[in-house]
């Protein structure tokens, strides 16, 4: 994966995922982002600027606990006693992003399985939107939701079924290869969507059916300096915050309509 980090402040047309980054008493700093160089050096004529190669640290094992409610490992290692009687999933080193460790995957986890224990009693669809490893949506699943998995990857979506496979939820999830910013949306009580802050701005006006009918929207993978823009979007757009929450330099934002 490379990263071409601009000064430029035109976000319009790009092809790429991209981040806008504000610090205060900095310049904002664009990030655009591609697994191929030569998308990067074109834009690079144009809007100048530095390209890098993002390094990212191998998968090492871990052990996961989500509250009282979910246990989520990589490995088969021995399970503290005090955790053998909580729902375990188990997620896959593998190619698409989300094993649960990350801080934006994290939080998300920490309210999907917050909502879930709240309307337990109340037949829940949790729609993930951009679902990489399936992290998200096998852990609706494995907390008594039906669950929908998309993602524009089909990589990720291979990976997501195979994590179903391994944690034999294949009958309580559905995945499928599909852009959330062009196909019809299915409709959900929750929707959960961890990605770039810029899809999330686009994703947003295409949630107003969603959101009158009372569904709930957990956003995430918005770094320190871009939740305010999506604040003020999403309160234009007639939704409330409800929960707000930190990790490092991460946000996740939890709106009712």
């Amino acid at each position: 994966m490379y990263v071409l980090e601009t000064r430029h402040a035109t976000t319009d047309s790009l092809p790429l995922p991209h981040a806008r980054i504000e610090k205060p008493g900095h310049p904002p700093l664009l990030q655009i982002y591609s697994n191929q160089l030569i998308p990067l050096r074109k834009l690079q004529r144009n809007l100048s600027g530095k390209i890098r190669k993002l390094v990212l640290r191998p998968s090492t094992p871990f052990q996961l606990r989500i509250a009282r409610r979910l246990l989520i490992t990589s490995d088969h290692r021995i399970v503290q006693t005090k955790d053998r009687q909580l729902p375990r999933l188990k997620i896959r080193a593998g190619p698409a992003f989300g094993s649960g460790d990350h801080a934006t995957t994290h939080l998300c986890l920490r309210y999907l399985s917050h909502f879930l224990s709240a309307h337990h009693q109340t037949p829940t669809t949790v729609l993930d939107l951009g679902c990489g490893s399936g992290v998200l949506t096998l852990a609706a699943a494995k907390l008594g939701a039906r669950a929908i998995g998309w993602d524009n990857d089909p990589t990720a979506v291979s990976e997501s079924q195979r994590n179903a496979k391994l944690n034999r939820l294949t009958h309580r999830v559905h995945f499928e290869v599909k852009d959330a910013l062009r196909a019809a949306l299915p409709s959900a009580n929750l929707i959960v969507a961890n990605l770039y802050d810029s899809l999330l701005l686009h994703l947003l006006p295409r949630l107003e059916k969603h959101r009158r009918s009372g569904a709930t929207l957990i956003l995430s993978g918005i770094l320190q300096g871009q939740e305010t823009q999506i604040l003020r979007a999403s309160r234009k757009l007639g939704w409330k915050l409800q929960r707000r929450g930190r990790r490092g330099r991460w946000f996740c934002l939890q709106f009712f309509g």
